[in-house]
């Protein structure tokens, strides 16, 4: 749970090492160790179901997973949402740093899975829309079992969690070890 140097070079190499052609497909994180499937948005650490944000709501997004290594430092999340007729798959790397209970976005992607020569320009609103949400978050980490809400800045947060809110939780319990 260090943030580290060494941590961030690690990770960086990894993301190098993603070949040209697997950048139609999900990316990976080399030794994925912990899984969590979202389960709901949240305000705070009580752990009370609110509604999907406008910003979220208006692109369907559907949070699936987020993945960790060992160190619990790099994070893989998956989504989907749609756009222009589309389901476009996302996925975003994030550095954690857990000493502050920061996340900082490293590198995403997002695809029309069935795409042809435009599978990345169907997406891109909902890309920018989602890699502005990671592109420097906080989190919560509580309860038990273990849960982690990263706290995304939204267009419609303040009409879910009160009128002084400017972040919605997206919640992950974890739910099991991978290896």
């Amino acid at each position: 749970m260090f943030f580290s140097a060494r941590t961030t070079l690690l990770t960086l190499a990894s993301i190098l090492s993603v070949s040209a052609s697997a950048q139609l497909n999900d990316l990976q994180l080399p030794g994925e160790r912990w899984l969590s499937t979202f389960d709901k948005y949240i305000c705070s650490e009580d752990g009370t179901a609110v509604a999907r944000p406008a910003a979220l709501d208006q692109f369907d997004v559907k949070f699936e997973t987020a993945t960790t290594d060992i160190t619990l430092d790099n994070v893989l999340l998956k989504a989907t949402f749609s756009e222009n007729g589309a389901v476009c798959r996302y996925n975003a790397i994030l550095l954690a740093n857990n000493a502050n209970r920061t996340a900082v976005l490293l590198q995403s992607v997002a695809f029309y899975p069935q795409g042809d020569g435009a599978a990345y320009s169907k997406c891109l609103a909902g890309k920018a829309l989602l890699d502005e949400s990671f592109r420097s978050t906080s989190y919560l980490y509580y309860g038990k079992p273990h849960k982690v809400a990263f706290m995304i800045p939204v267009v419609g947060a303040e009409v879910v969690c009160g009128t002084k809110a400017t972040a919605v939780g997206v919640n992950f319990p974890v739910t099991g070890k991978i290896q």
